[in-house]
């Protein structure tokens, strides 16, 4: 006959065998926590802040080079933003960046050596509607977001070598306009609206 102490010794696991579990339980909670890539997670790197001075206004009058209009509007681009689109890429590099512009409208690298905007490459971005939020609201243009002032800003998607990405233009034109923000839906949609000629 077994008794009550013995039963309970006998079904007692070794302590060895209780610090293996615990410590297995401790390793797989911090490489979960801390080494495992976080898909959902914004990432590390913050698109760096649009540095505009909207005071001072600076169409495309005094311009030579091509001429970019935007639903008609005479403007200076003064600042390109780019993204890839979706989480989890790296930004930009400089030659993705020039072969992109190259595809992006006929002409746009000519527009670039004439109206030498600032150039922000930001990390990755979910969509275009939060890209467009984002880079909106970074812009800051005066007024009632740039409507009845000469400042607009135009963002949306664009495709390049089977990878999105994601394109902000703050440009500035001579006279006032109505156009203020301007969200491409429709990645066709940009040869409509931007016009170089």
């Amino acid at each position: 006959m077994i008794d009550s102490a013995s039963l309970v010794a006998f079904s007692a696991p070794p302590p060895i065998l209780v610090g293996l579990i615990v410590g297995a339980i401790v390793v797989a909670v911090i490489v979960y926590r801390f080494v495992l890539p976080k898909k959902n997670e914004p990432p590390s790197v913050t698109p760096v802040e649009i540095a505009i001075d909207r005071m001072a206004a600076s169409g495309p009058k005094s311009l030579l080079g091509p001429e970019v209009r935007v639903y008609n509007v005479p403007v200076r681009i003064v600042a390109i933003v780019v993204a890839p689109a979706g989480r989890g890429h790296d930004i930009l590099s400089e030659e993705t960046l020039r072969g992109m512009m190259e595809n992006f409208l006929p002409q746009m690298m000519s527009v670039v050596r004439a109206h030498r905007p600032d150039v922000y490459r930001w990390p990755g971005q979910i969509s275009t509607r939060g890209f467009g939020q984002r880079f909106f609201a970074q812009a800051n243009l005066p007024g009632e977001h740039g409507e009845g002032t000469p400042w607009l800003a135009i963002a949306g998607r664009f495709d390049y070598q089977q990878s999105g990405y994601l394109i902000g233009l703050v440009c500035c034109a001579d006279q006032d306009n109505p156009l203020g923000h301007i969200l491409v839906e429709q990645k066709l949609q940009w040869s409509d609206i931007v016009r170089i000629s």
